[in-house]
């Protein structure tokens, strides 16, 4: 979470919009939180939840009205985008690779016995999303997004390509 953490804070200090930033920064706060969840020692988990906040559904809730709102009000590009259009998306780009490269650890010790709560995933899952989409209004009209193409298809190599001919070695 602390790399997260970190490179949020690089793209918040990039971003001029207040709104934007100010989600940002909560979203900051909120990882401290799915830090402290994954940290602590199942054993005292109950300690935890008893003393401490821990990722809830209503997290989860608020980064889909987010997203649902940017959804409005950001036009997607058509294609894959390609980061870069500003620092400030770029930026939130890595951030969103490290949140989904967190998200797939956090499954990982999932399916290694460890007990992690469903909507700690489900938040991890939407921040993504979110990320995207602020990285996406970052980038907003003032630059045309570069996207991808699929590549087309190619036909299928012969079952058996023809070696060259050798030539004889002189010597």
């Amino acid at each position: 979470m602390d790399e997260a953490i970190s490179v949020l804070g690089a793209a918040r200090a990039l971003i001029a919009d207040p709104g934007r930033h100010a989600i940002v920064l909560r979203v900051q706060s909120e990882l401290f939180t799915v830090g402290a969840e994954l940290a602590t020692d199942p054993a005292e988990y109950e300690t935890l939840v008893k003393h401490f906040m821990i990722v809830t559904a209503d997290f989860t809730g608020r980064l889909e009205r987010e997203i649902a709102d940017l959804e409005k009000r950001v036009p997607l590009p058509e294609a894959f985008v390609i980061p870069g259009g500003t620092q400030a998306a770029a930026a939130l780009d890595v951030a969103r690779t490290i949140v989904r490269r967190a998200e797939r650890r956090i499954v990982s010790l999932q399916l290694h016995g460890y007990p992690v709560q469903p909507e700690l995933l489900r938040y991890m899952n939407r921040l993504s999303d979110l990320l995207f989409m602020l990285a996406r209004a970052e980038e907003g009209t003032a630059v045309k997004p570069l996207t991808g193409r699929r590549a087309a298809r190619t036909p299928a190599a012969p079952a058996r390509t023809p070696r060259a001919p050798r030539r004889p070695v002189r010597g």
